[in-house]
C-alpha cells in the first residue's frame, strides 16, 4: 500500500470542516468519493490543519503508486482533477502532492475512529534533509536515531496511531529567513510522520514531559536536518 497526501489552500476562506452542514465538507466528501471508484484506491481521509484552518489535508491510500498513476492517466480522472481544483483550491491552484509507503510501526495509521466517527488528533512531521538525494545507507541511519523516540511514545499510553516514512518525491525545503528575506534552500528528501493522539492537549502534556526533553536530541540533532514543518489536523474518514 502506499499514501497519497495532498495539501491545499482552500478556497473558502472561513472554512470549518468540523461543522456538519458545511458545504465546502459536503463538496469535498463527494469529490472523494468519486476518486474511491477507481481500481486501487481502498479508502480516503481528510482533515483541516488546526494552525492554519485555511490549509486542507487530504490522504488517499492506494493498492501501489502504479494503480494511483493509472487512475491519474484516464480522461474521468483528468476531469476530477479540473473540478477538484476550480471548486476546493483557492485560484485554481495544485497544492503539493506526494507519496509515502508507510511502514507500520506501533500502530495502524488513522485507527480506530473516535465516536463522533472522527479520527482524532493527529501530529503531522515532515522534515526535511539535504543533501538530496540521500543514501539508502543515510536514510535507515536516520530512521535508526528516530526509533529511539518510539519507547518514549509507547510509554505515555495515549496513542491512536503511528506511522511513517520517506516520500518518494523530493519536495522543497521550507522558507528560510535570510537576511530580512524568506528564501528557498532547494529539495530535500523528505520524512514523513503520523501521530495520532486521543486529544490535542494528551500531545501539549507529552511535549512538556522530562521524558521528551531528555530524548528530543535524536530528533533535533540528525545530521542533514535542515527544517521540519509539523501541524496538527483532526481527519475524518470519508
Amino acid at each position: 500500500m502506499i499514501s497519497e497526501i495532498a495539501t491545499f489552500e482552500a478556497s473558502d476562506p472561513h472554512l470549518d470542516l468540523s461543522e456538519s452542514n458545511s458545504p465546502y465538507k459536503a463538496t469535498l466528501q463527494q469529490h472523494l468519493k468519486s476518486v474511491l471508484v477507481f481500481d486501487g484506491a481502498q479508502a480516503a481521509y481528510y482533515g483541516q490543519a488546526i494552525e492554519k484552518p485555511h490549509i486542507v489535508i487530504v490522504i488517499v491510500n492506494w493498492d501501489s503508486l502504479d494503480s494511483h498513476i493509472k487512475a491519474t492517466e484516464t480522461p474521468k480522472f483528468a476531469a476530477h482533477g479540473s473540478s477538484f481544483r476550480s471548486t476546493l483550491i483557492k485560484d485554481n491552484g495544485t497544492g503539493t502532492v506526494f507519496h509515502v509507503p508507510f511502514k507500520n510501526n506501533m500502530l495502524d495509521a488513522l485507527q480506530p475512529k473516535t465516536s463522533a466517527g472522527t479520527i482524532g488528533d493527529t501530529e503531522i512531521v515532515l522534515a526535511h534533509f539535504q543533501p538530496s538525494p540521500l543514501s539508502q545507507g543515510a536514510k535507515d541511519a536516520i530512521l535508526e536515531s528516530f526509533s529511539h523516540v518510539e519507547p518514549v511514545l509507547e510509554r505515555h499510553g495515549a496513542l491512536t496511531s503511528y506511522r511513517n516514512g520517506w516520500a518518494l518525491e523530493s519536495l522543497d525545503t521550507p522558507l528560510l529567513e535570510k537576511g530580512g528575506e524568506k528564501e528557498s534552500g532547494g529539495k530535500c528528501d523528505v520524512y514523513v510522520c503520523l501521530t495520532g493522539w486521543d486529544k490535542m492537549e494528551t500531545h501539549v502534556k507529552f511535549m512538556e514531559s522530562q521524558d521528551f526533553k531528555d530524548n528530543q536530541h535524536w530528533y533535533m540533532g540528525v545530521e542533514g536536518l535542515r527544517g521540519s514543518e509539523i501541524v496538527h489536523a483532526r481527519f475524518y474518514e470519508v
